[in-house]
């Protein structure tokens, strides 16, 4: 069975749309894209897929086979799937070795309610999992941000924290947070001081996106770093991993 292919049809100004094709990019799957403002027959489309609404991104696979709008990055996945195409999803890297003992540096940054956030006074030993944004503009990244934040109950549930950092002053990243992180938390590093210190102690490229999650006592145990934002984990990967560690004995 040949794969069906792939047409999306979504907007340039719209974070979902970038996400969806970034992720699509990672996957190295061929698509076409047709965005409203540079295609006058999309707004019809995008209607006719959404009951009157114009919804973006709506991906269509095949001739109609397979048609869904916004897609969380596991919902693409499991549509592409369906649709036969083949591909490796993106998969974090564990830490292993002493590292994974380690407390991470501490650091001490803005929040966007103006407060000054301290990486260790994380009450009751909470977890963290950060995503460094090192272009609050790129709209992949406010796409990846959308999805990151929008399961608060479930982070919850694991005592543990999503917690973006914005490569941005505080304003900016105060209008950033409310825009893309539901509201949720965010800090401002405008100069990117943790990002570069802590891809250093991973070992990976400080100009990549970068997801790190930590346990209890701010080891490192996971990470997941890509080219841009649609080659990150999903959070439903992020979810996995919390859920381990909070099997683990505390020691």
């Amino acid at each position: 069975m040949n794969p069906l292919p792939v047409f999306v049809y979504g907007s340039l100004t719209c974070e979902d749309t970038a996400i969806t094709t970034a992720r699509l990019r990672a996957l190295n799957i061929p698509f076409a894209l047709h965005n409203r403002e540079e295609d006058a027959n999309v707004n019809t489309l995008l209607e006719k897929y959404n009951h009157g609404n114009r919804v973006t991104p709506t991906v269509v696979l095949g001739n109609e086979e397979i048609v869904f709008a916004e897609p969380t990055l596991e919902t693409l996945q499991e549509r592409l799937a369906e649709a036969g195409h083949i591909f490796t999803a993106p998969r974090a890297t564990e830490v292993r070795g002493e590292l994974k003992n380690q407390r991470v540096p501490n650091f001490t940054l803005t929040a966007t309610r103006g407060d000054a956030f301290r990486l260790y006074n994380l009450r009751g030993h909470k977890r963290a999992v950060l995503f460094f944004v090192d272009d609050a503009n790129a709209r992949a990244n406010q796409g990846y941000a959308r999805q990151f934040t929008n399961r608060p109950g479930a982070f919850d549930d694991f005592n543990a924290l999503p917690l973006p950092i914005v490569r941005a002053d505080l304003e900016t990243t105060q209008a950033w947070a409310h825009e893309f992180a539901r509201g949720q938390m965010t800090l401002s590093d405008p100069h990117g001081k943790v990002k570069q210190q802590y891809s250093a102690l991973l070992g990976v490229d400080a100009q990549e996106a970068l997801v790190l999650i930590l346990d209890s006592y701010y080891a490192p145990r996971a990470y997941s770093s890509a080219r841009d934002a649609g080659g990150l984990i999903t959070p439903d990967e992020i979810l996995s991993w919390l859920r381990l560690l909070d099997s683990e004995c505390d020691e």
